[in-house]
């Protein structure tokens, strides 16, 4: 995961370092020193290193005399030096006996039809043999001590000899070996795909291992793969070697290093300007680039008339229309989800469906979209319809632009992300103002003063669930449970404070999924609002946590800088939550 800029700001449960450690002070100085995501790279030196006070303390020692961006660029000078690479140079005898090893597949894709993943299977090095015929890696050389400090002196040691082609058996060099499909390859390459041994499941002729898939760039489509997969030799009395689990292990270590450079280059083309490693000032913020012309606003009257006409067709008429809307949008764009309650439709329209007990659900969302649009200048769908028919519940909004911030996460860079923030606090702050209207005489409700829906809190989904005021809803999330001496203290740290907190209108569920993005990586809309309505102020920021616990830098960039307070509140929605599951 991305390494974040306020790494001094994160919480201990989330940092878990000592700060009194060398890896504490090592990570502070990359944090302080580098942009992203050459800031993530540096970091997997010392995260992904076999021992990681002494990968710091060696990093320390090094910069002392040096600069990070020097270190910087021998690390990555590192990592390409290790990288798989294709034999080009194997002899045909030992192609013979890894291709019938394989069963002359990738041994990873599993797939003969060379089709399917772009062309007949490679023989690949899961490193390259002569890594230590390099000067730069030689005994002693600059980059073999970081190698050093990275992976530790005995395993480098066993890894040169391992290597040692002087004393390779066919045997030997059969184990630095596989067959890849070439997509399968660029993968392997750069760190989207590794596998992790496990040691329960190995016998001398077959070997399981998990398989680990990541792809942080947008563009890039991975196929999906088994979780498990067992690696073969189906060539044993021609004396070859399993794949060497010490290789797929380092490979495993590299992996991250390779995906953060490959995240990288992509940024480089995407920003060509200027792309420093060492961290400059912050410049003040652009204009919003010119927009081509659209004939959509002129278009607008158009839709609001047939959508008068629309809404006056019968409702039987109207959902039969919507179901069968959903299976063309299904055809067409196919799922958006695990769940099948949400359908993108032909026209930017997207289409909820649900049984008639979810009927409310739909309603509060109709209403919620219809506040923010009145009182805020958030980007929001516009509601269409809602309407109840035959056991099921209909809701029709408009499509938004954009991607899911949580897709591009990983290749925003700093100022981008600051830029997310302030727009943030700006939509935090007019949302905060929408005023409680309902005439239900309850403080915590939804917008149309009915239940809540909120994920966090399971019975919202089978019961009425609204609060006269903080207290009430307080002793409700606490209620079932039994507490220690010191969960009391922190559960009456942040619920008994003083004057209490404000009641404000509250999207509920805030998080990288639910946020678009344009293809400048600033806010082009925010979805999802069938949980809004009216909360105590720290939920926004609670609640954004909720599935994201572990995302550092979408934590301490983002969340912590658009609310800068409720951190005990925290603390105990983590108490309550881990104690309380959302089903």
């Amino acid at each position: 995961m991305a390494f974040p800029y306020h790494f001094s700001e994160v919480s201990p449960q989330l940092r878990k370092v000592d700060k009194a450690s060398s890896e504490y002070q090592a990570l502070s100085v990359i944090a302080e020193s580098l942009e992203h995501p050459q800031r993530t790279i540096l970091s997997t030196f010392i995260k992904k290193a076999e021992n990681r006070e002494l990968a710091s303390q060696f990093f320390l020692n090094v910069i002392s005399n040096g600069t990070v961006s020097e270190f910087l660029t021998d690390w990555v000078t590192l990592l390409e030096k290790v990288r798989p690479a294709i034999c080009n140079e194997l002899e045909e005898s030992l192609k013979r006996s890894i291709w019938q090893r394989d069963g002359g597949q990738c041994c990873i894709s599993k797939f003969q039809d060379p089709k399917k993943f772009d062309g007949s299977p490679l023989f690949v090095y899961i490193l390259s043999p002569s890594l230590f015929q390099n000067g730069d890696v030689a005994q002693n050389a600059r980059l073999h001590k970081l190698f050093a400090a990275y992976i530790g002196e005995p395993q480098l040691q066993n890894l040169r000899s391992l290597l040692d082609q002087t004393s390779c058996s066919n045997r030997d060099l059969s184990a630095q070996a596989l067959l890849l499909s070439p997509r399968v390859f660029e993968h392997f390459k750069n760190g989207r795909l590794s596998l992790n041994l496990l040691s329960s499941a190995t016998t001398a002729d077959s070997a399981q291992y998990s398989v680990n898939a990541h792809n942080m760039i947008p563009p890039n489509q991975m196929e999906s793969f088994d979780s498990y997969i067992l690696l073969e030799n189906k060539a044993t009395d021609l004396g070859t070697a399993l794949p060497s689990a010490q290789l797929l292990a380092l490979h495993k270590r590299f992996a991250d290093s390779w995906a953060w450079l490959e995240v990288w280059e992509y940024m480089k083309l995407a920003s060509p300007p200027s792309w420093k490693p060492e961290k400059t000032a912050r410049s003040d913020p652009q204009p919003p680039p010119k927009t081509s012309w659209s004939p959509w606003p002129l278009l607008r009257p158009v839709t609001r008339i047939l959508q008068y006409f629309w809404l006056r067709l019968p409702v039987f008429f109207r959902a039969f229309a919507y179901r069968r809307l959903a299976s063309i949008g299904g055809r067409l764009y196919g799922r958006l989800g695990s769940f099948d309650r949400t359908h993108r439709l032909p026209f930017n329209l997207y289409l909820r469906v649900d049984t008639a007990d979810w009927a409310r659900y739909h309603q509060a969302e109709f209403r919620a979209l219809q506040l923010v649009a009145t009182h805020t200048q958030i980007p929001v769908p516009r509601p269409l319809d809602t309407i109840t028919h035959a056991n099921s519940s209909f809701l029709l909004m408009t499509g938004l632009p954009g991607t899911i911030l949580g897709r591009s996460l990983a290749v925003m860079t700093d100022a981008q992300i600051d830029a997310v923030v302030q727009d943030l606090k700006k939509y935090i702050a007019e949302l905060r103002h929408i005023p409680n209207q309902t005439g239900s005489g309850f403080q915590i409700c939804n917008p149309l003063g009915g239940g809540i829906l909120d994920w966090r809190i399971a019975d919202s989904k089978r019961e009425e669930l609204k609060f006269r005021d903080e207290t009430e809803f307080h002793q409700y999330l606490r209620k079932p449970w039994g507490f220690d001496a010191a969960q009391w203290r922190s559960i009456a740290k942040a619920h008994g404070r003083v004057g209490g907190h404000e009641i404000v209108f509250t999207h509920a569920d805030l998080n990288m999924r639910n946020i678009l993005v344009d293809e400048n990586n600033k806010i082009s809309g925010i979805v999802d609002w069938e949980c809004a309505g009216w909360y105590p102020e720290y939920w926004e920021y609670t609640k954004a946590h909720f599935t994201t616990r572990f995302t550092t830098r979408w934590i301490a960039d983002v969340l912590d800088q658009v609310w800068r307070g409720y951190r005990d509140e925290l603390v105990v929605e983590n108490i309550l939550t881990d104690k309380a599951p959302p089903w």
